[in-house]
């Protein structure tokens, strides 16, 4: 098959698709950069914008599978020259010399969470994804990363709202995945442009506006403002007086409200997120493994579960977990029970079953919660969003959930 070649620029047309393979609680998807073509690996991360790939000559680099990119062989690569607005876009650059006869390169640092770096050059090739391939991408790179992905992993394909991002660049309007479960043998997809469709008249579709936060616009922010374990309550975020006066969000499953708890607040951030003093706000972040909820939340959320859950507790998981619980001998996971945990998002519940929020950690004998705590903002994670069709309607504000294999993406 012949590839399809756009530009960045083109805007109306773009459809791309490549399959989705999970590694290490990480997302990946093979992508081609440069003139000819080299193929590398690149974990999807919807909370961040930069595109990046280890580079020959690697000064300080993780060790990688696959052969660093040599932006020397490619025939279509070019630097980005620190004086443009697009190097302007970095938060942390500077001008440096790319080791050829241009002195006025942009060189960039690129900070993740956890203290996770990368720095290099920023430049401009021709990137592929599945048949399509797009000319003019801006993408990093990296001549030193620390604190990176596993082996397998070559760089980032960043899926956030800023404009370095591959959405950005193409100007999609709209993009969807399906993340495959850990230790399934099946691949998902992910989907950019006019084929990002969920399942049509699907029973179990949840349909969430996005929000924004101004400090974090690369963000992609939900409202959240209900937890329930099982079919009852923990809590209701919302105040009762919140959204003019209208009542909290019921339960699913039930037409009672349950008592409000109002949102944390520090000095120098509002903790929610979201779009008012009545809601924690969520980031959606598929390179998280696991979920993190507000320290408040996530407290309540393990007493609930304590209560509810009738076996001991457990500690010393070999998986880093801090909520976990002993199985009898000889019995798995899946013989014992636990409640779903549900989210709501603007009123509309998402509900994840046991195996969406416990893991078995069959080395200590234990299940144990994919979920932890943070004292900044909610993020749902990769665990929670598998066998789950996301898409992300850029252009309407809102994200679609819909609870479906990912066989059966469209």
């Amino acid at each position: 098959m012949t590839p399809r070649v756009s530009t960045s620029r083109n805007r109306k047309v773009v459809v791309a698709e490549a399959p989705v393979l999970s590694a290490g609680g990480e997302y990946l998807v093979r992508l081609g950069m440069g003139t000819p073509r080299h193929f590398f690996t690149a974990a999807i991360d919807t909370a961040s914008d930069l595109i990046w790939t280890q580079c020959q000559p690697c000064v300080k680099c993780y060790k990688q599978r696959d052969p660093a990119f040599n932006p020397v062989a490619s025939t279509t690569y070019a630097v980005v020259p620190c004086n443009s607005d697009t190097c302007d876009e970095l938060d942390t650059h500077r001008c440096g010399n790319s080791g050829d006869d241009e002195d006025d390169v942009c060189q960039y640092t690129y900070t993740y969470g956890g203290n996770a770096t990368t720095r290099g050059t920023l430049a401009v090739d021709r990137l592929a994804m599945g048949d399509d391939v797009f000319r003019g991408v801006v993408f990093g790179c990296s001549s030193s990363s620390a604190g990176g992905p596993p082996a397998q992993v070559s760089g980032v394909v960043g899926l956030g709202r800023g404009p370095l991002s591959l959405v950005s660049q193409l100007s999609v309007r709209r993009f969807m995945y399906c993340l495959p479960p850990p230790a399934s043998r099946s691949a998902g997809r992910l989907v950019l442009g006019a084929d990002a469709t969920a399942v049509r008249n699907a029973s179990d579709k949840i349909v969430v506006p996005m929000t924004t936060n101004s400090r974090y616009p690369s963000y992609y922010y939900l409202n959240l403002d209900g937890l329930s374990i099982g079919d009852r309550a923990m809590t209701s975020i919302r105040s009762s007086s919140s959204r003019n006066n209208a009542t909290a969000s019921a339960t699913p499953g039930s037409s009672n409200s349950s008592e409000a708890a109002s949102p944390p607040v520090s000095d120098d951030d509002d903790g929610s997120g979201g779009t008012g003093p009545d809601a924690y706000g969520m980031i959606i972040d598929i390179a998280s493994t696991i979920t993190f909820l507000q320290e408040s939340l996530y407290e309540e959320l393990v007493d609930d579960l304590q209560e509810e859950i009738r076996l001991p507790r457990g500690s010393g998981s070999t998986l880093g977990l801090d909520l976990c619980f002993i199985l009898p001998e000889g019995v798995p996971m899946r013989r014992v029970y636990a409640p779903p945990v549900s989210m709501a998002f603007e009123g509309e519940w998402v509900r994840f079953e046991k195996e969406e929020v416990f893991v078995e950690d069959r080395q200590a004998g234990m299940m144990c919660l994919m979920m932890g705590k943070t004292d900044g903002v909610s993020i749902l994670g990769n665990y929670q969003q598998q066998n789950m069709q996301v898409m992300y309607n850029l252009r309407r504000q809102r994200i679609t959930f819909v609870k479906a294999p990912c066989e059966s993406v469209p």
